[in-house]
Formats: C-alpha cells, structure tokens, sequence
C-alpha cells in the first residue's frame, strides 16, 4: 500500500467462468471508479465519504498454464482500459508464491477451483495480504481450522464471495423469515448447473461435487440468516451420466444434433451427477439441498434455483425462473435472464458497469479489508459486515460430512444394503454412523 495515496494493491489467482462474468468487471469497476458507487447494495453508503479516494490496482493474475493463454488474455483485457496500469500475467503450478514473493500484493483474490484454495490463503496470510476467496472456503473442516487459526495470529481479513447472501428477493425473504412465517420447519433449497460445467468449462470436477461446489450458497443462506447449527446429515448421490461419459457423451451428442467430438471431454468423469443432502438443525429444523451439475444445455435458465420456507404460520419461496424475465429468440431459444446477479448499465457510450449481487459480495469483503487497512478498525469489529472465513465453519462441516456419507450410502446401496449411513456433527466434530 502506497503511503502517499490510499490505493491497495490487488493480485487475482484464477481466471475461469465466474472471473469473464463477475470477478473481471467487477475489478474493473473498482478500478475505474473506486469502491463507493457499490456500498448501497450491502447498506454501507454510510462509509461512502470515507473511502471514496481509496484506489484499487489490479497488479497481477496469475493461472496454472500458460498454454491456456487465459492470464495473458485477462491482462489484454485491463491494459486496453488502463493503458497506464501495469497488470502482469503470471503462471505456474503454485503461481500465487511467485506472486506474493514479486508483486507483495495488499490483497490476493483467489479463485482457483474448489481443492485449491487452502494453501494460497495461507500463504498469503502469512505473506501479509488479506483474502477475498471464492466459494466454498475450502473441503474440509481440518482445512477451516487451519485457515481460522492462521486469520487470528496474522489479524487479516479472509472473505468468502457467498453471494447469494446479497440476492435481495432472497436477503428479503430470510431476513422477515421468522416473523412472517413463526417457527420455520423445514427449507428447501435447489441450485442445479449446467452439465456444460462439469463436462466442458471444470477440468477439475472429479475433485470436488455439485453440493460442495453450489450447495454452499444455500447452507450459508440458512445459517446467516436463520442463525442454525447443523447436528445430522444424511446424503445420497447419483452416479449415472458422468461416470460413464466415455458413452453417454455420444448420446447427449446425437440428441443435441452436434459432432461428439465438440465435447472437450469424452472419458469417464468420476464425479456425482448429483447429491441431495438433508440436514436437521439444533431446533428440529429440516433443511433438504438438492443439488446437480448436469442440467441440459437447453433448460430456459443459465441455472435452476429456488429456495423454500415452510414455517407453522406460512411460507415463502424465491424461484430464480419467476422473476418475470424471459426471452425468445430464433436460434437461441427461450431464456430465463437475471440481471439482478450482474447486469450491466452503458451510459452514454461510456464503459459498461456491472450490477447486482455478485459484484456486491466482493464488495462487502473488499470493504472489510479497506476498514481494516485504511480506517484501523479491528478484524473482530469487523465480522457481521461480510462472509467471514468463520462463518462457513459449519457450511464446510457439512459439505464433508455429506461427502463422506454420500459415498458410503453409495457404497451400501451397489452392496444391496439400502442407505443406511449418516453423521451426527458437534460443534468441533464429525461422527459416521452406520451399521
């Protein structure tokens, strides 16, 4: 951080899906126009005045290949905004060491895939940075803890993008949840992707599952805002599409009238098609989380989502293809659009700026991080304005919980023993039951 202006030094690792349709414009934004402008949408315009001469400078971003060229084509992207702003493209198996070692960035933004956000936290913390990382923290509640204990030795800020957090029909609905609908009984929760994900854009999609990989949004939904602690988890999952890709791709492909060697993948992908989760909380609560990363390319939806409540006076519900915006067009179908998660506003042929709830909760944690840094406010005094590392303890509790039980139930059921694992969590552990 420069001591003559206030600027923080950014450095991105990660350039895939989410970086093209948030991350980059977003950064861009902040860029161009600093932080302020986005603060009323997670009701922080009451700071407006105090950081409206922070700048912020993207100054690396850093991807694993360079044969990909997706660095280099994410730098082209800055300089031909910001010609006068150096922005480097690095690479490299653990290209965020190189990074911290050469640009001594204020803030690492990590948005490598979901196993590969452990380590470059870590170091960054201990390098001095503060973090904004993409969902889900991390795989594993030893991962978690480690992460947590590394924050409250350095006293840096680690920010998860969980933003659907932000979404306003749903920050509508689950903040008036209780006195709307009295004692609420049971949620339920579906956020499905398309199979392209898992098939085409992830290379990395064995290492990981569909609950982890969006099935966090909705677990952090209901804890933030319903303030539950989960106590037992019963998975099950599905295995039938992308373990056998090596064939099924030809069948997907005569159907959609497309060559089968258009798919970037055709072995076995030795992931879940799908995982459906059911939670029961410390007040008897039921949360149900159903979860896939193989719907059809066709679906009218760029994802199909939708949350439930049922409480003992009413009920509520946000469904993503009732927003009341749809599209027909020849060639390309009939679409659901959200522009409420990033549209984009041109004025006057000036450059395009990004809207909605998925800037908003990179803004929250890059906020936190300019409090911190800037106005010498504490990491703790800190902790209800953005998605804490903390609070996704329990979201990544159940995330390996449901895993491991998710596999086992499989394993019974090949077995012929029906599915008769589950977990019971404590605050501090996991235990498997099976018979």
């Amino acid at each position: 951080m420069s001591n003559s202006e206030r600027t923080l030094n950014v450095a991105i690792i990660g350039g895939g899906m989410f970086f093209d349709e948030i991350i980059g414009q977003s950064f861009t934004d902040f860029m161009r126009g600093g932080i302020s402008g986005a603060l009323t949408s997670i009701g922080m315009s009451h700071l407006a005045a105090d950081v409206a001469d922070v700048q912020i400078r993207v100054s690396a971003v850093g991807t694993r290949s360079e044969a990909s060229g997706t660095a280099g084509r994410i730098v082209t992207r800055f300089a031909e905004e910001f010609p006068e702003a150096r922005v480097d493209a690095c690479y490299g198996e653990t290209v965020w060491k190189e990074i911290l070692n050469s640009h001594r960035p204020d803030i690492l933004f990590v948005a490598t895939p979901d196993h590969i956000h452990t380590q470059p936290i870590l170091d960054a913390l201990d390098a001095g940075c503060d973090v904004i990382t993409e969902k889900p923290l991390c795989l594993t509640l030893e991962e978690t803890d480690r992460i947590l204990a590394k924050a409250k030795q350095t006293q840096r800020i680690v920010a998860v993008d969980m933003h659907k957090r932000f979404d306003p029909f749903v920050r509508e609905m689950m903040a008036n949840a209780r006195n709307k609908y009295g004692t609420i009984n049971r949620v339920r929760a579906v956020l499905e992707e398309p199979l392209e994900v898992s098939t085409d854009i992830f290379a990395w999609a064995e290492n990981s599952n569909p609950f982890a990989y969006v099935g966090c949004h909705w677990l952090d939904v209901v804890h933030h805002y319903l303030d539950v602690k989960p106590r037992t988890v019963f998975a099950t999952g599905q295995k039938h599409l992308l373990a056998g890709w090596d064939e099924h791709h030809l069948e997907v492909a005569r159907r959609r009238r497309v060559q089968p060697s258009s798919f970037r993948r055709r072995h076995k992908i030795n992931t879940w098609d799908s995982v459906d989760v059911a939670v029961t909380y410390d007040d008897g609560m039921r949360g149900d989380y159903n979860n896939n990363w193989i719907n059809p390319a066709e679906f009218e939806g760029a994802v199909n989502q939708e949350i439930e409540l049922y409480g003992i006076y009413g009920r509520g519900i946000v469904d993503q293809q009732d927003r009341g915006y749809r599209e027909a067009i020849i060639g390309d179908g009939s679409r659901t659009r959200n522009p409420s998660f990033g549209g984009q506003i041109h004025h006057c042929g000036a450059y395009p700026e990004l809207f909605g709830y998925g800037k908003a909760s990179i803004a929250s944690g890059l906020l936190a991080i300019i409090r911190r840094r800037l106005l010498g406010e504490s990491t703790e005094s800190l902790n209800k304005t953005y998605p804490t590392a903390a609070s996704q303890r329990e979201v990544v509790q159940v995330i390996e919980a449901a895993t491991v039980v998710a596999e086992k139930n499989h394993q019974h059921f090949q077995a012929g023993r029906g599915t008769p694992a589950t977990a019971i969590l404590s605050d501090s552990t996991i235990q498997y039951i099976e018979p």
